[in-house]
């Protein structure tokens, strides 16, 4: 063990501290130090310069910015390994494989969760089908991650992915799709032990009428659920989730762009508390004025994210399309058929991705991945820096207020000669109501475009508007699979949002190795990892704070 990777931020004072930080290693114990802060980075072994698989794990970065170690990792926290604990083995595409490793590090709550005085992240494996749960209360100190739900738990879906909390404490889960990778999926409710309480299909025969059949000649979208983003409004009784992908098209395209990606193209409402009922409502995104020559770049193609307004006076939702690259607004969940419009353009496959709004609704804080690089057809079509790698804050206070008077809607589109989208003019209509963008931080690398990927998933700490963001999507590697074509250059950064709404860049949260900011989740066989050892390079993809407050 080196020690050296234990230091306590701002200690209370240097013995008392030392002393109680060994004592944390041996046995679980209370934090006992004052305004630290911590960055927990849920991670997937990358087996790119060892070639061999090490465990997943979950790496925890010192993020308090008083700190001397800030942006060091001082620590990491290991997975049970349960034998033969993975969907894979489950559906045959592979066996011996166990809890620990190829879980495809995926989301994990967005901040801990506090039970019984106690601080936990629940973590889930894409791949796997695992959900894990971390006991973050002493972050220097985290026994074994237990596995507490594996995929054999639950019986009709997969594609485990992101996290919401219902009004009594229980996990509501996305799960992209069925037991073999394909649609449709649904939502899963976990009690706080992993304990399956409820599974609840997203599927319903009947929805809107897809634009535009799917790959495999689907029209009706009730049928073709994927779920993926999820978000609750309890005091509207409302549940959210967006349709993304079919797991297994994903798994099996050959680039970022294959036209066999069977991509969502719609939002589903829930009523919170009659989750078993089913969807109450299903929304076909609005295409806009023109088609993409390649389908899956059209407006709506992948809906990667959703969320609701937090304030009570707001009952709007928004929702963001991976591969359409556009965000959509709707200002009012709670009638029986919520229509969305398409309120800024990124730009066809710039990887609208996993936003955040502010809890008092000024903002929205979008990561656009980029997927496009240098050479590809679409490549900064339509304006200088549209596949720019970047976070952007967008102002939404003046849509808000317009409400169902709004007028911002979608930009006009020069179409070519077959008819098709020849180039996006302007990212909305212009109208007055319409989001401002306030602020901006590329984090463009030569990395980022040579994997298509980048920003895909951000943490707020909303108190000291800290934002951090992973620059890694997903990218599969085990048993000759492709992955999605789009990854990242697998850093965390760590940026600040100004009550102007600007995004700033946090150069002070530097990685230990190269001293350039940003944390390389990429490390030489050489580099130590604390309790963990020499295992090399990682891919980070959910991040969250853990703060304790003076």
């Amino acid at each position: 063990m080196q020690m050296k990777h234990f230091k306590l931020p701002r200690p209370v004072d240097g013995a008392k501290a030392i002393i109680m930080t060994l004592a944390c290693l041996l046995t679980p114990c209370t934090p006992a130090f004052a305004g630290g802060s911590y960055l927990a980075v849920w991670s997937s072994d990358k087996e790119a310069n060892n070639r061999r698989q090490s465990p997943d794990f979950l790496a925890i970065i010192d993020a308090d910015p008083r700190s001397s170690t800030y942006g060091t990792v001082v620590n990491t926290a290991a997975l049970e390994n349960v034998p033969n604990a993975n969907l894979l083995n489950e559906i045959g595409l592979a066996s011996g494989i166990s809890s620990n490793v190829l879980n495809e590090a995926h989301h994990m709550t967005h901040d801990p969760v506090v039970i019984s005085g106690r601080k936990y992240l629940f973590m889930a494996g894409l791949i796997s089908a695992n959900v894990f749960r971390c006991d973050v209360t002493n972050p220097l100190y985290i026994p074994t991650c237990p596995l507490i739900t594996r995929s054999t738990q639950v019986k009709n879906f997969s594609g485990t992915d992101d996290f919401v909390l219902d009004p009594n404490g229980n996990l509501l889960v996305t799960y992209m799709g069925a037991k073999n990778l394909q649609t449709p999926g649904g939502v899963v409710k976990l009690s706080p032990t992993g304990r399956v309480l409820g599974e609840y299909p997203a599927a319903m025969a009947g929805g809107p009428k897809r634009y535009r059949p799917s790959v495999n000649g689907v029209t009706d979208t009730g049928l073709l659920a994927h779920p993926h983003g999820i978000d609750t409004r309890p005091d509207l009784d409302l549940m959210v989730t967006s349709d993304y992908a079919d797991p297994l098209s994903l798994a099996s395209s050959t680039t970022p762009v294959s036209e066999t990606q069977d991509l969502g193209t719609t939002v589903r409402f829930w009523k919170l508390s009659k989750l078993a009922a089913g969807p109450t409502a299903i929304s076909q995104l609005p295409v806009g004025r023109g088609l993409e020559k390649n389908p899956i770049q059209n407006s709506p193609e992948g809906v990667m994210s959703v969320g609701f307004t937090h304030v009570r006076m707001h009952k709007a939702a928004f929702a963001a399309s991976m591969m359409g690259g556009s965000l959509f607004y709707t200002p009012d969940a709670t009638v029986a058929h919520p229509k969305f419009r398409e309120i800024y353009s990124v730009g066809p496959g710039a990887g609208a991705s996993v936003f955040t709004i502010t809890p008092d609704d000024r903002y929205i804080i979008l990561p656009i991945s980029g997927i496009q690089s240098p050479g590809d057809a679409l490549f900064d079509r339509d304006y200088s820096g549209e596949h720019s790698r970047r976070v952007i804050a967008l102002n939404i206070e003046k849509l808000l207020k317009a409400g169902v008077n709004a007028e911002c809607d979608a930009p006009r589109r020069q179409l070519d000669a077959d008819g098709f989208v020849n180039k996006v003019l302007g990212r909305n209509n212009g109208a007055s109501d319409c989001p401002v963008e306030t602020g901006t931080l590329n984090l463009d690398s030569q990395d980022n475009f040579d994997t298509h990927g980048g920003p895909h998933f951000l943490a707020v700490d909303h108190e000291s508007r800290r934002v951090a963001i992973a620059n890694y999507f997903v990218q599969l590697t085990p048993f000759g699979l492709p992955g999605t074509g789009s990854a990242g250059d697998d850093r965390v950064c760590m940026a600040r949002l100004t009550h102007g709404g600007e995004v700033r860049l946090d150069a002070a949260f530097k990685d230990e190795l190269t001293g350039q900011s940003c944390v390389a989740m990429d490390r030489p066989l050489s580099y130590y990892w604390p309790n963990r050892g020499n295992t090399g390079s990682a891919k980070p993809h959910g991040v969250a704070f853990i703060n304790f407050d003076d």
